[in-house]
């Protein structure tokens, strides 16, 4: 079991590796131990997906089509249930992903540091990502979402950005390839799950 220390800690070792500020590997447990302890980060950034899905939803029911897909057509609680079972889903992919990459690349002694590190780095991606997507909720100013989701969107590739690179032996081009490589892969498994849930939630109703 984990408390908030332990969590500050790591948070601040991963914003520590990205923006500096001391050296991170003091606050980072790369131990068998901090590996396991890291996936309490899928846990506790649940709720925040759960904003950022819920503004996600707020910005489709403006398009002309949103009554034909499964966003408006399925019960809220099945829908947050969807995203919460993605939500680990694609978390896991994306961890195989970057083992099997690690491997590839004769990093096999990074890849602990590298689960953890991106296990806290999500977690703060999601925690700053919250911040626009409470904003477009309570004010339903798409202009205002726009204005504050850019740089934070634009910090969350810089982290994740900071924490290959530091890593991996990657070079510039294949850290940009497989931070692409990262989003895609959390896209199609999160489309997929999500469909096959609320598919499955209808099959039965």
């Amino acid at each position: 079991m984990i408390d908030f220390n332990y969590v500050a800690r790591h948070v601040r070792g991963v914003w520590r590796m990205a923006f500096g500020g001391g050296d991170w590997r003091d606050d980072i447990d790369r131990s068998v131990d901090g590996v396991f302890a890291s996936f309490w980060a899928v846990i506790i950034a649940a709720p925040f997906a759960l904003v950022a899905f819920s503004a996600g939803k707020q910005m489709a029911a403006t398009a002309p089509d949103f009554t034909n897909t499964v966003y408006a057509k399925a019960p809220l609680p099945v829908l947050f249930s969807a995203e919460i079972i993605a939500l680990a889903a694609y978390w896991g992919a994306i961890i195989a992903a970057l083992v099997l990459i690690a491997r590839s690349l004769n990093a096999t002694r990074q890849v602990a540091g590298l689960i953890v590190a991106y296990n806290w780095g999500q977690l703060i991606i999601f925690m700053i990502s919250a911040a626009p997507s409470v904003i477009l909720i309570f004010t339903g100013d798409l202009n205002l979402f726009a204005l504050t989701a850019l740089p934070i969107g634009i910090a969350g590739l810089f982290i994740n950005w900071r924490i290959l690179r530091q890593n991996l032996p990657l070079t510039i081009g294949a850290a940009i390839f497989l931070i692409v490589l990262l989003a895609i892969i959390k896209l199609f498994v999160n489309s997929v799950v999500v469909h096959a849930v609320v598919w499955f939630y209808f099959l039965f109703v």
